[in-house]
């Protein structure tokens, strides 16, 4: 049994400024070969739930293919894209013949040109293996899922959590279909039920709220053994792209009638549930005073607007802004930005300057401005560490070169951490790796919208959504939507479905 494994990751946010270039897949993660077999097998990631599954069964060659994920940005350069897709492919060719093929994918991958690029990845693979090959992906809980990628797939395998934490249960989920399809053992068989419905995700959670009920009933299906796989997925909602929808996607073993049944029921659920998605918003000061009026705890102030998981740039000084008018602090504040610029600026006047920065806005100066003040130079780092958390636990991140930055001198409460590159910011480890401890603190800022929830449980004592600008912005209605197919709630608060 000879298996491919393989893929390109990428989720898109149509309002970012920057679009997503091969730099950004060689930044974060762009292995070959056996880098993938090697480098990857102790994470918490898909590739590693799959091969957990594969490397135990006997007569099984995994032939590692190209593994390529970037943090989520504007749709990605098609020149870079294809470059990218070109070079899977012919290594996908050049290992035939193949008995399957596992995809590490979203499914919210926007290409220039091209609105659904994750549709072409499973086009151009399905092409090459034919049509008697079974080809899985995995995806993540907030899918764009398209009909094409259905018809495409043998199977479709995505998240069942967020905050995200059972990548490597998709993973091994998506392996034991592949291998139960190649092995005639079942008959994946699937239908996708799309809600012209887009919500913000600080509510979506698979612990409590509107979506745990609709995740419990796909988890209950397929406990009873009912399903082979049922995923939800509110989908990644600043796509600007006339074939956006919230979706229900159902696999069965060789039953659709039952799989458009289920899909339908559980899409009714969804599409009840849709106007309690709306998260109670702070204005930035009123934020930053509630946090200090506390007597003890630790605020987590949530930037979900900037968030750079989500697609924004990360270099809003809102929640910067407040705290600096709050200043002289009594509490120690953690907050961090996105400037290649100052971060420059404050290694060369080295450890102990105190240099005058402008900070913040150079890369998304339609949303945000620019602030000033004196910052002294604390510490210096490469930028580099490691996730310890529940979501992918075991993956490298970098930040390019990052300093530590406060606000009057060495002891000042304010800590501002610069970095040259956006990095995903569910784990605290961002913070611990400059020396910086949340829970010494009584704000630390975290510009994601949900899932940093999982990796800061036990630090927080309150989590306050920030009312802020940004391309991830919770307020949906509020952005410049040219290509949106319409209707679609909650800017037509009236559509009906089905």
């Amino acid at each position: 049994m000879r298996i491919a494994l393989g893929g390109i990751t990428h989720e898109a946010n149509s309002f970012c400024p920057q679009a997503a270039t091969l730099a950004d897949f060689e930044g974060r993660q762009l292995a070959r070969g056996d880098e993938i077999l090697t480098n990857w097998r102790a994470t918490r990631t898909e590739q590693a739930g799959a091969l957990s599954v594969l490397t135990e069964i006997p007569d099984c060659e995994i032939v590692p293919m190209m593994l390529a994920r970037a943090l989520s940005a504007s749709p990605i350069v098609a020149a870079d894209f294809h470059e990218l897709l070109d070079e899977l492919i012919e290594r996908i060719e050049a290992a035939l013949p193949l008995d399957g093929v596992v995809l590490v994918l979203h499914g919210a991958m926007m290409v220039q040109g091209e609105p659904d690029g994750t549709g072409e990845v499973l086009r151009r693979v399905r092409a090459v293996v034919g049509p008697g090959v079974p080809v899985v992906g995995t995806l993540d809980l907030h899918a764009n899922v398209t009909p094409r990628m259905v018809r495409e797939a043998t199977a479709l395998i995505g998240y069942h959590t967020a905050p995200h934490i059972d990548m490597y249960e998709a993973g091994h989920k998506a392996a034991q279909v592949l291998v139960g399809a190649i092995r005639g053992e079942m008959r994946p068989t699937a239908t996708v039920a799309r809600l012209p419905m887009i919500v913000p995700p600080e509510e979506s959670t698979h612990t409590t709220g509107p979506l745990s009920e609709v995740i419990g009933r796909a988890l209950a299906l397929e406990e009873a053994g009912e399903i082979v796989h049922g995923g939800v997925y509110p989908v990644q909602p600043w796509m600007d792209n006339p074939d956006l929808a919230s979706s229900i996607v159902i696999i069965t073993d060789d039953d659709m009638a039952k799989a458009e049944r289920l899909a339908a029921e559980l899409g009714a659920m969804l599409w009840a549930r849709r106007a309690a998605f709306e998260p109670e918003l702070v204005p930035p000061d009123e934020a930053v005073r509630r946090a200090l009026a506390r007597e003890s705890g630790t605020v987590i102030l949530c930037d979900s607007a900037d968030a750079t998981s989500s697609g924004s740039t990360g270099d809003s000084t809102a929640i910067l802004g407040a705290v600096l008018r709050a200043l002289p602090l009594g509490e120690m504040a953690l907050l961090n930005i996105v400037d290649a610029p100052v971060v420059a600026q404050a290694i060369a006047a080295g450890v102990g300057a105190t240099i005058a920065i402008e900070v913040g806005a150079k890369l998304a100066p339609n949303y945000f401005s620019p602030v000033t003040f004196d910052a002294y130079v604390k510490s210096i780092s490469d930028g580099t560490f490691v996730f310890k958390g529940p979501g992918m636990r075991g993956v490298p991140h970098h930040m390019g070169r990052a300093v530590v930055l406060t606000a009057g001198g060495p002891l000042a409460k304010l800590r501002l951490v610069v970095m040259e590159r956006g990095v995903s910011q569910w784990d605290p480890e961002l913070y611990r790796s400059l020396g910086l401890e949340p829970t010494d603190a009584r704000i630390v800022q975290v510009k994601s919208p949900r899932a940093f929830r999982a990796g800061y449980e036990g630090i927080f004592d309150e989590v306050i959504v920030v009312e802020a600008p940004g391309a991830a912005s919770p307020k949906l209605t509020a952005l410049p939507w040219r290509d949106l197919g319409r209707p679609i709630y909650p800017l037509d608060p009236d559509v009906q479905w089905p």
